[in-house]
């Protein structure tokens, strides 16, 4: 029995060691898992990071939309956990919130449809298995990407299987080390399917000066008007995309995206709306051209988040 005692006090006095070495502040001891223990979060360490990237994710293929799956809404995960605590999920046209994961090593994104409820299937079940299949159901696209500390990039399921375009893509991003010191657009032709059946094969952008479709008065964004497609990623490494940033002298009414063209004005296909400042940022705005549905071009307008990340 004292033998026994013995052995209880040594392995407490082991657990206050271990607590001691997490610093007594709360902090997480260093951890590393398969693969890349889905990524850390604020707060922790993770062997081979050296500092935190950002990633947004965006739903931009209509072929998603089938069935009862009536939103093409798709659940993502990096490594074997959601994305995300509460936007691990997107609807078609829709865009997660931006997620911070940690720099300089390999990360696998896997996307799946959403799973049905029951069973006790929630949103991001799936990535406890991932990248393989969960119950079943495999993946729609898998890649691996590693980001560079204190970079943004942004993963898009995208294209049509009709056009044999459908998977993901990667675009990196500004990083705003420093707050731009005026209005901006940032563009991106997420729309592979389109692209492969129009004359030009690019997607060109501008600005509106009516909320109303289609747009009026429409006036290119500079650099814009003619960006070719993206490279699709595969599963085991992903070639990156750079955005095109675009100056924005005034707010405009809204954004359209149309055909490219080498010289002259994009004729608009779709417009939407001008997304309203966030309170006390420099006004940036994502643009997205996405494959709607026939063969059609669709545009997702996101304003950026350019202060409060340490970037």
């Amino acid at each position: 029995m004292r033998s026994l005692l013995a052995r209880l006090a040594a392995l407490g006095a082991l657990a206050v060691s271990l607590s001691a070495c997490g610093g007594g502040n709360g902090n997480s001891l260093p951890f590393a898992g398969e693969p890349n223990a889905a990524g850390g979060s604020n707060g922790t360490i993770q062997t081979g990071s050296n500092g935190q990237a950002l990633i947004r994710f965006v739903q931009g293929s209509p072929d998603v939309v089938t069935g009862s799956n009536t939103t093409g809404t798709v659940d993502v995960c990096i490594d074997a956990l959601p994305l995300g605590i509460t936007n691990d999920t997107a609807a078609y046209g829709k865009a997660t919130a931006l997620a911070s994961v940690p720099a300089g090593i390999a990360h696998t994104i896997a996307v799946y449809r959403t799973q049905t409820p029951g069973f006790g299937s929630v949103p991001g079940s799936e990535c406890a298995t991932a990248p393989g299949p969960y119950f079943g159901q495999a993946a729609l696209a898998v890649t691996t990407f590693t980001p560079v500390i204190n970079s943004r990039f942004t993963v898009v399921l995208a294209g049509t299987a009709a056009t044999h375009t459908f998977g993901l893509y990667v675009f990196t991003e500004p990083s705003f080390v420093n707050a731009p010191g005026g209005n901006e657009v940032v563009s991106h032709n997420a729309a592979p399917g389109f692209s492969t059946t129009t004359p030009t094969k690019t997607v060109g952008f501008g600005t509106c000066s009516t909320t109303a479709t289609p747009c009026a008065a429409p006036a290119n964004l500079a650099g814009a008007t003619s960006l070719a497609p993206p490279k699709i990623a595969a599963a085991n490494t992903a070639t990156a995309t750079a955005a095109v940033v675009s100056p924005l002298a005034a707010i405009p009414a809204g954004f359209f995206d149309g055909a490219g063209v080498p010289t002259g004005t994009v004729i608009p296909i779709t417009s939407v709306a001008a997304p309203a400042p966030v309170a006390g940022q420099p006004y940036v705005i994502d643009l997205y051209a996405i494959d709607a549905a026939a063969g059609g071009l669709g545009l997702i307008a996101i304003p950026e988040q350019t202060l409060g990340y340490g970037f």
